[in-house]
């Protein structure tokens, strides 16, 4: 059985599609930890959740954290998902425990989980980003792979990335992301698997193990994501490059302009920073064109003992300090301080999880 810890705020649509496409692609069961609960439209996502056979939702406001809610988000995902691997370990048919974001759609081809060795105990997700552009006519169908050298060269002569290295090509996480055998000495961070002392776990790659990450892939969607993210709190976790754009936005947020004006100046950002040349990649071969929705697993129930041991630990830690189920956001991570908010505020092969290009 394959399971997935998400922590999201979302919109009802996206939170459908992370369902549908999650359980198509693989997996059999999701824990969904609603980071804001009481903000407008939650209501009617928990009801859709909470309806769900393959769905355990987590109403993850004051009654979850008590008085130890982590200030920043990238904690408190990697909390939840902790809580989750951790609740599984030794549970019958809990095979994987996957750590995905609420905008990403795993797709796991069973050969190639099969050809895991026992004694490895992490896999790695091959990052796909969506190919962003000005509007979609339905969900994104063309999605970047990671490139190599010679393709990003010249795509950087013909001016379609500023430099010729894919932190430039991608505009989200290269990591991808993980999954975990369920263990009491595995922790889930953001990208990786970790031991108890936060070492990257070796990891299990394969091409044909994939996540698909629909990352700002039109203005609208940089608009709403950025902005959303910009306010949750403490900044969150961005990589080089990207941390510019944060700082650009917040600061356009935090003036009192127009909402016109803010949107217009908004989607000038994303053209600048973020908006693909979708026809120079799609005529060069560079993209995969293909619908991660339309996958073909069908999800299994989780044992009943198991399904009773996910929910009844779950309910026994509402409002309790989680602090222990955290382990760093990335390998090595030195700060581990728990800092807290107020209640209530808003081709097979090895390797190292989560190595950069």
């Amino acid at each position: 059985m394959l399971i997935a810890a998400t922590t999201v705020k979302d919109t009802l649509a996206h939170v459908r599609r992370f369902v549908a496409g999650n359980l198509a692609g693989g997996l059999d069961h999701l824990v969904v930890f609603l980071d804001a609960p009481g903000a407008p439209e939650q209501a009617e996502v928990a009801e859709v959740l909470e309806a769900h056979p393959h769905v355990s939702c987590v109403k993850a406001g004051p009654g979850w954290w008590g008085d130890h809610r982590p200030a920043g988000l990238n904690e408190r995902q990697c909390t939840n998902a902790g809580v989750v691997s951790h609740l599984l370990a030794g549970a019958e048919g809990a095979e994987w425990v996957f750590h995905v974001d609420g905008d990403e759609v795993v797709r796991l081809d069973p050969a190639a989980l099969a050809r895991v060795p026992g004694d490895v105990d992490a896999v790695r997700l091959a990052p796909r980003e969506a190919v962003s552009r000005p509007a979609w006519d339905g969900e994104p169908t063309l999605f970047k792979r990671l490139l190599d050298e010679p393709d990003l060269r010249l795509l950087h002569v013909l001016g379609a990335v500023s430099e010729p290295t894919n932190r430039a090509y991608f505009h989200g996480h290269l990591q991808g992301k993980a999954g975990i055998r369920p263990r009491s000495n595995l922790w889930l961070g953001l990208h990786r698997g970790l031991t108890d002392g936060g070492a990257a776990v070796e990891a299990f790659e394969d091409e044909r193990l994939e996540l698909f990450h629909y990352e700002s892939y039109s203005g609208e969607e940089f608009v709403r994501k950025w902005s959303a993210m910009v306010t949750s709190g403490p900044r969150a976790s961005f990589r080089p490059g990207r941390a510019a754009v944060a700082d650009a936005v917040r600061t356009l947020v935090e003036k009192d302009l127009d909402p016109e004006v803010l949107r217009a100046q908004l989607l000038a950002i994303y053209a600048r920073t973020t908006q693909d040349d979708a026809e120079t990649l799609t005529d060069l071969g560079l993209v995969l064109d293909t619908d991660p929705l339309a996958g073909a697993h069908v999800a299994r129930p989780l044992p009943a003992a198991t399904l009773t041991t996910l929910t009844e630990g779950l309910e026994a830690l509402r409002g309790a300090d989680k602090s222990r189920y955290f382990r760093g956001t990335s390998a090595h991570q030195a700060d581990r301080s728990h800092k807290v908010d107020k209640p209530g505020r808003p081709g097979g092969r090895r390797g190292l999880l989560g190595r950069s290009t």
